[in-house]
């Protein structure tokens, strides 16, 4: 089983990730932390993302479906949650060219929620992962949570704004070919579990 994971910036995925790495031992695999794994390597790929990364440009589509390739196809468990891999309509071309078994979990809030949200986050300046503003550690390792710099309204709304223009659309396509799972992401964390693996099957 292949999920990508989508939705609105301050959703909860992330969290509802982690929970299916614990409970049902999926493997998740984040696009941001595949990137810097790359390119702290000496692969010939992890040399041209270092390069991308230190000069401050964006990734190019390209290599990004290089990168998809590359971690996909090397995964030996079969349950797999892919993180920021499809943000844009170049994305899921090229994951429909690593493989079509997959289905997109689209986790629903508004706008307004996921405002509100990030500007309450806490971040793991380790690990990248992040949390609710009611935790001040990180519970797996006790790392101290920080805020993230760009948790400010002005980079949240920019970051939504890409989310809305690009993702979404994807996303909407992904539903025309009936790949998609909605899950109502404005509940407690155990309500969205529960419906999520309703909804999966597990």
């Amino acid at each position: 089983m292949k999920l990508v994971f989508t939705g609105i910036q301050g959703c909860g995925k992330g969290t509802q990730a982690r929970l299916l790495v614990e409970k049902y031992g999926f493997t998740l695999l984040e696009m941001g932390a595949e990137l810097r794994k790359l390119a702290d390597g000496e692969s010939e790929l992890g040399k041209r993302v270092k390069q991308t990364i230190e000069s401050g440009a964006l990734v190019t589509p390209s290599v990004v479906g290089e990168i998809m390739n590359e971690v996909i196809t090397s995964q030996t468990n079969d349950k797999l949650i892919l993180d920021g891999f499809v943000r844009n309509e170049g994305n899921r071309q090229s994951l429909d060219n690593i493989t079509n078994d997959y289905k997109v979990v689209f986790f629903e809030l508004s706008k307004e929620k996921a405002i509100d949200r990030l500007l309450g986050r806490m971040y793991d300046p380790i690990t990248g992962e992040t949390f609710p503003s009611s935790f001040k550690v990180n519970p797996s390792t006790g790392t101290e949570l920080i805020k993230r710099k760009d948790d400010n309204e002005a980079s949240i709304l920019k970051r939504i704004d890409e989310f809305m223009n690009n993702t979404l659309p994807t996303a909407l396509e992904q539903e025309k070919q009936g790949k998609v799972i909605r899950v109502n992401a404005d509940q407690d964390v155990e309500s969205v579990f529960k419906e999520l693996t309703t909804k999966l099957g597990l």
